[in-house]
């Protein structure tokens, strides 16, 4: 293994604020793993997850109680944990870079110290300029643009499955009519019967939206009511590719087809497939899939070759491939995304 880079160049490129020079070196230092015995190459892929689960949650415990969180304990792995001494050097920091980088979560107790886990509210905060996916108790899915946060119960109740959220999520619910999905935002409550959709609502706007890409939600405006678990009067209903409008300050709702949002077509899953194609033809295609703009950062990363089966993927997904196949990092500026 060789000598560990500084924590002050390894916290600049976390931030983003790295040189060429120093992204190099840094790169550098993550390739000199990859011959370096890890502890893990016997490991089943299931045992994998629950190991990277493990040490993700424990690194986002830290972080938590260095904020002055309430604490919470970690669920024990049952694999040796011999293996944690051979992931401290490397795999601990390698995560780190490519996990906690990306946003800060924390998990609040409420002012019951009951155990119910449904009292634990874990809240999700995307931080930086990707897009960041976190998984529900439901095995539902949540995609948070940058700047973007989500919480949600650690469990959620019988009678219905309840998240808040500021910013914009792209949702995949599973399915489930006796327990009804609830989204409350800062102007809007939606109510999901098991579908994909996108929802804007932030508070320093006076505009928000939900549109459908799969199944059908209701869009109410927010008041100061408890959201009922059945259709009420006022709300609007919408099916695939629709969408509704909230006029925060007027307090309506307007109906619109949203067959091209171009905001929603970077979530529609596509089947992709590259064999030994430089990145300069795959990023065309990309951009035409998705309506997008991607761009590479420099000339050299034009010419990296992909080979993959990219098949039922969106962009947040096709982006996550790329870092891992290619370690192409990537960041979303305004209306473009660039390669670096």
């Amino acid at each position: 293994m060789k000598k560990p880079v500084p924590v002050e160049l390894l916290e600049k490129y976390i931030k983003g604020e790295c040189t060429q020079a120093e992204q190099t070196l840094v790169k550098q230092w993550y390739a000199s793993f990859e011959h370096e015995p890890d502890g893990i190459s016997d490991m089943s892929f299931a045992e994998e997850q629950e190991l990277e689960e493990h040490l993700y949650q424990k690194i986002l415990f830290d972080i938590a109680r260095a904020e002055g969180e309430t604490e919470a304990p970690i669920q024990p792995i049952t694999r040796n944990v011999g293996i944690w001494y051979k992931l401290a050097g490397a795999a601990a920091v390698i995560f780190v870079l490519g996990a906690v980088a990306m946003l800060y979560t924390a998990k609040i107790k409420n002012a019951s110290d009951g155990p119910d886990p449904e009292k634990h509210i874990i809240v999700v905060t995307n931080n930086s300029n990707q897009i960041y996916k976190s998984n529900l108790p439901d095995h539902s899915s949540v995609w948070l643009s940058p700047h973007s946060q989500l919480r949600f119960p650690e469990k959620f109740a019988a009678a219905s499955r309840n998240v808040s959220m500021q910013g914009e999520c792209f949702f995949e619910i599973s399915k489930n009519p006796k327990r009804p999905f609830i989204i409350n935002s800062n102007a809007m409550i939606t109510k999901v019967w098991g579908t994909s959709f996108l929802v804007r609502d932030n508070a320093l706007s006076n505009q928000a939206d939900v549109s459908v890409l799969t199944g059908k939600v209701s869009v109410a405006i927010k008041s100061n009511h408890v959201a009922s678990l059945k259709l009420e009067k006022g709300e609007v209903m919408l099916y695939p590719h629709q969408k509704v409008i909230c006029l925060v300050a007027q307090h309506v709702l307007k109906m619109q087809e949203a067959v091209n949002e171009p905001a929603l077509q970077i979530w529609n899953r596509v089947n992709l497939s590259f064999d030994n194609k430089p990145l300069n033809e795959i990023i065309p295609v990309l951009n035409a899939t998705y309506h997008v703009h991607i761009k590479a950062g420099s000339a050299k990363i034009n010419h990296y070759v992909l080979t993959a089966d990219l098949a039922g993927f969106n962009m947040a997904d096709v982006l996550e491939a790329l870092k891992k196949t290619l370690n192409v990092n990537y960041q979303i500026k305004k209306d473009s995304i660039e390669l670096i």
